[in-house]
């Protein structure tokens, strides 16, 4: 079948009539402002821009087979409107023949150009805040109506922009700016000429021939050429997608096996779109993916975890369908256990390692996770061994080159245990690369002296701080010491160390600007109280009653003078050691 033609103001029409559609195995629109005036640039110019992959169906085969379909956006917003709605279904038929087309190629042009020519855009601006309307001004395009057509390699001859009304109404008046969607009035040059005169722009050579050149590029039958599929069959649409975009880089790995399972699950991409939202927004916030929910639901439902097109065939998405609800109540409880445990976006190294956790959950059910009056110590104990299972997993670097092989290996120990989860069980295992889960005490030696206050450190202080409330406050890595204290070497070199400290040279201020930053000076405190703390010296912090009582791993008679340092961090650090074997090995 040949290429046919299309204009772009008749394309525009039609899918403001709903004649066109987005399939779900598309992705949301992630075009910005500059990718928008290049490509109107581009258009202005010439050039050509592509062509585009339609999918041709009659809307009684889409509704027999249930095949979701989801409308353009035509007034983006950052925050409020930025995925497709879902396309109002079953459709209406009048007769047996009616069509509609559903685009497998060109979403992001003809979306950024529907926005051009009948919506608009809302981004945030930078230091507002998300909740604020304010921060989102609605912006439409314009063209400045004298620009010179001309320009050096790889700049723009048409000047386009986005502006919101206001900031239009400021504009030089150097400068005509012409609202690019208003052309859609003038139906051909005559109405145009009208227009022209009656804005007494005639007598303007470069301005005249710039509105008439958008008018014509956007009017000319030959600007849009697109091919077009007719097919009953998704699994055909399916694979024509996946080899048109598999041979650029236009979607990623991700987006194509994410395609597959929404060709066999209609609503798929609409689940788990709301199910990132959901987990997303727990707590201090995260930033799981696609690529995460995948690997979940193949692993909780003890498929093979390899992230392949034919891992997603159709009975493994229908199971995957059909245990959605249990899914997906795993994954959210899992996230929520996350929170109240002190893990966010920020200390999560691998979110591989969370897999086993969902599984775990998901096999053995809610009870493991809520605390009630009757279990509270057995779910207190079971929630520390996945606090200490995290914690190993991620220090050790279990989850690396060879992530699928040790997954499995884990959910297979995991299968072997009833109802409990414990770290114990799984530290007999040896995974790829002499990884394992062990933990010995030259191990926890190690931690103080290696790791500088990072992810790390604040996973091992949850384990210090196995009591802090971290689902219901926000807590940070607090130096006993102030961070600060370090920084001047003249007051640094005039402290009087005691005589088992040595004395205070380059190489004595070095060490100590290492170690403020390591473990043994480091505690966990609430927001509130770390902000108020700021740099004032821990002699002085400790000398208030309610500190002195509630500090953890406080060395007890010694001097909290920065000068004993040394004394400070090698007893706090004792102390800590102490506690973390008592809790790990």
């Amino acid at each position: 079948m040949p290429y046919k033609n299309e204009s772009i103001s008749s394309m525009v029409e039609n899918i403001d009539k709903k004649q066109f559609y987005l399939p779900a195995i598309q992705r949301k629109y992630v075009w910005g402002e500059e990718q928008i005036t290049k490509l109107m640039d581009s258009i202005m110019r010439g050039y050509p821009f592509g062509t585009f992959l339609f999918w041709k169906v009659k809307k009684k085969t889409v509704n027999t087979k249930q095949y979701s379909m989801y409308e353009f956006i035509k007034d983006y917003h950052e925050r409020d409107n930025y995925k497709n709605l879902p396309a109002g279904q079953p459709f209406t038929i009048h007769n047996n023949d009616e069509t509609i087309s559903a685009v497998l190629d060109g979403q992001q042009r003809l979306t950024s150009l529907y926005i051009s020519l009948k919506g608009s855009l809302s981004f945030k601006l930078p230091r507002k805040h998300w909740s604020s309307d304010d921060a989102f001004p609605k912006k439409e395009l314009y063209l400045d109506l004298h620009s010179t057509g001309e320009s050096n390699e790889g700049e723009i001859a048409y000047n386009f922009a986005f502006f919101t009304e206001e900031e239009f109404n400021t504009l030089s008046k150097d400068k005509i700016w012409f609202k690019v969607k208003n052309i859609l009035q003038y139906k051909d040059i005559t109405d145009l000429n009208q227009f022209l005169i009656s804005q007494n722009w005639v007598t303007d050579t470069l301005l005249t021939k710039n509105i008439a050149r958008l008018q014509q590029c956007l009017q000319d039958n030959g600007i849009i050429n697109y091919f077009e599929v007719e097919s009953d069959t998704i699994d055909d649409v399916l694979d024509i997608f996946v080899r048109v975009n598999s041979g650029g880089t236009v979607l990623s790995k991700t987006d194509l096996l994410f395609s597959t399972i929404v060709s066999y699950w209609d609503r798929g991409r609409e689940e788990i779109d709301n199910l990132l939202s959901s987990i997303n927004r727990i707590g201090d916030h995260y930033k799981f993916t696609n690529d995460f929910i995948m690997r979940a639901c193949l692993y909780i439902t003890d498929l093979p975890i390899a992230l392949k097109v034919e891992t997603f065939g159709k009975s493994n998405v229908e199971l995957i369908k059909n245990k959605w609800d249990n899914i997906q109540s795993a994954i959210k409880d899992t996230v929520k256990l996350l929170n109240n445990l002190g893990f966010n976006a920020e200390n999560i190294i691998a979110d591989t390692a969370i897999l086993p956790i969902i599984f775990y959950r998901y096999q053995y059910g809610a009870k493991a996770f809520i605390n009630d009056t009757i279990k509270k110590r057995v779910v207190f104990d079971v929630q520390l061994e996945i606090r200490k299972y995290l914690v190993i997993a991620q220090i050790n670097h279990v989850f690396g080159q060879s992530t699928n092989s040790t997954l499995t290996a884990i959910r297979k120990e995991l299968k072997t245990h009833s109802t409990k989860f414990k770290l114990s069980y799984l530290q007999n295992m040896t995974f790829s690369g002499d990884k394992n889960l062990k933990c010995r005490k030259e191990d926890i030696l190690n931690w103080f002296d290696n790791f500088e206050k990072n992810a790390y450190t604040f996973m091992l202080l949850t384990l210090l701080y196995p009591n802090l409330k971290f689902g219901q406050n926000a807590f940070h890595q607090d130096h006993m010491h102030p961070f600060s204290a370090f920084d001047d070497d003249t007051v640094l070199k005039s402290l009087k160390l005691p005589k088992q400290s040595g004395i205070m040279d380059n190489i004595k201020i070095q060490s100590w600007r290492h170690q403020r930053n390591t473990l043994a000076n480091l505690q966990i405190l609430e927001e509130r109280e770390n902000e108020s703390k700021n740099d004032e010296p821990l002699i002085d912090w400790i000398k208030r009653p309610e500190n002195a009582q509630n500090v953890k791993y406080l060395p007890q008679n010694i001097d909290y003078n920065l000068l004993n340092f040394d004394e400070f961090l090698e007893k706090r650090k004792g102390l800590m050691v102490d506690a973390l074997e008592k809790i790990l090995l």
